[in-house]
């Protein structure tokens, strides 16, 4: 569905899905794409769902970047951005060639297993953790560009390194930021981004702002260990759903 009446029922209806899952992410610092993303894929074209998260989450990231500027920790974020931005063209590449059901129904079994063995207690810190997090950047840009949900990798890797929720938050607001940029702008090129896509992305940048100040508010109240568990039970929801919404178009 590309021809869609702008401020209509159905637009009504995106912009809800839309700005929950932005409340998410303006909390956690992802989870759009995460919770919107799987409902949105019910009934809009993939290639259009990539194009509205990508827009909408560029929104709500530039706040939630600014807001926690200072608890960045520069160090930790560099390899991740280094080695997420390869994997952005690749990514672009296989959403060409690679159905997004088969990219989807991957990324559901992996997220999936990792979140609850994370939720069960089971992790394993990594202690070359800049060579860990390399690997973990470039699947995310991969995942990021091939159906705009780079969170899962991410998540799972600062969750089982129990970063603090400041910094955890920072690191992947930052972290998105710069990889949705550089999705949007690659897409272009492949003709992913198209101005009717873009028209409708950027109606709906409204429900990315409301989402970051609700998200922001319910940051301030909750534990660290209640955010890194919230963290990995989003991962396991969107997994959960992503494998049922997929399977049924099988």
């Amino acid at each position: 569905m590309e021809n869609l009446n702008l401020f209509g029922t159905i637009w009504l209806l995106i912009f809800l899905i839309v700005l929950w899952g932005n409340i998410v992410q303006g909390m956690t610092g992802f989870g759009a794409a995460l919770i919107s993303g799987p409902l949105l894929a019910i009934f809009l074209d993939p290639k259009l769902v990539v194009v509205i998260l990508l827009v909408t989450g560029m929104s709500n990231f530039v706040l939630v970047a600014s807001h926690a500027r200072r608890h960045i920790d520069y160090r930790r974020l560099l390899p991740l951005v280094v080695t997420a931005v390869p994997g952005i063209p690749l990514g672009s590449y296989l959403l060409m060639i690679v159905t997004s059901l088969a990219a989807s129904l991957l990324i559901a079994m992996v997220s999936i297993i990792f979140s609850i063995l994370l939720l069960l207690g089971y992790s394993r810190r990594f202690k070359r953790e800049a060579v860990a997090a390399c690997c973990f950047g470039f699947t995310s840009g991969i995942f990021t560009a091939a159906v705009a949900m780079g969170g899962p990798p991410i998540v799972i890797f600062l969750a089982n390194q129990g970063w603090a929720k400041e910094v955890f938050r920072a690191t992947v607001a930052y972290l998105f930021l710069i990889t949705t940029g550089l999705c949007l702008i690659s897409h272009l090129f492949t003709g992913i981004t198209t101005g009717a896509r873009l028209l409708i992305g950027t109606s709906l940048i409204p429900a990315g702002i409301l989402g970051f100040y609700l998200g922001n508010a319910l940051f301030r109240k909750i534990s660290s260990a209640l955010f890194i568990k919230l963290a990995l039970f989003l991962v396991l929801l969107s997994g959960l759903t992503s494998m049922v919404t997929n399977s049924m178009k099988i």
